[in-house]
């Protein structure tokens, strides 16, 4: 099966994933844990690319210090929706077939949020591209929405500032509504706690 958890950074997807992965692991599952980030493959090679050019140079895609022009935005999400297949296949698809019980610590609504942000398109979330991404999303066996307040973002995460912290969740909060995932609030909660609230929902669903 597919476990996918997705949120946003600092809201403890990284530990729950080590943490169910070692349980599951106990238990006799061969496990893989996967992730993905937001630009790959092309999409990644030509961000180095543009990163020399001044007319590129901003903050928007904080891995490669990239800002996308206005009139560019379409044809660099088509881009990245093209560079992000070959990794679905191979850490996602490609093991499930061979067996696995994936763990995905960031999956496809995450690569959706990221583009939305960098592209500065809050409407990608209805493109035709996020839409089949997100009936992909409904598919895996597990769907898990791990966040927490945004104060607590922020106290976990200071590189960041309030204003994308409330553009993330807002994002969030809507594909989990669309996907119908289910919820784990980490907000005050330790990470034994929201691992043991974890395995009951793989427990129920799977």
């Amino acid at each position: 099966m597919i476990i996918c958890l997705f949120g946003p950074d600092g809201s403890g997807k990284s530990s729950l994933a080590r943490v169910l992965a070692e349980v599951l692991t106990r238990r006799g599952f061969r496990v893989r844990v996967s992730w993905m980030r937001g630009t790959h493959t092309l999409a990644s090679l030509l961000a180095v690319f543009l990163s020399r050019f001044w007319a590129f140079r901003g903050r928007d895609n904080p891995y490669y210090n990239i800002s996308i022009p206005r009139k560019m935005r379409r044809l660099w999400q088509l881009l990245e929706f093209a560079s992000v297949i070959p990794v679905i296949l191979s850490r996602f698809i490609l093991p499930r077939l061979l067996g696995y019980c994936v763990i995905a610590e960031r999956y496809l609504p995450d690569f959706i949020v990221w583009v939305s942000l960098t592209t500065r398109d809050v409407s990608y979330l209805r493109s035709l591209e996020a839409r089949f991404l997100l009936a992909l999303s409904e598919k895996a066996s597990v769907k898990v929405y791990v966040r927490a307040s945004e104060a607590e973002l922020a106290k976990r995460r200071n590189d960041v500032g309030s204003g994308f912290i409330v553009k993330q969740l807002e994002l969030y909060d809507k594909i989990a509504k669309a996907i119908n995932a289910q919820v784990i609030d980490t907000t005050g909660k330790t990470v034994a706690e929201s691992a043991r609230i974890l395995y009951d929902l793989v427990k129920q669903c799977s």
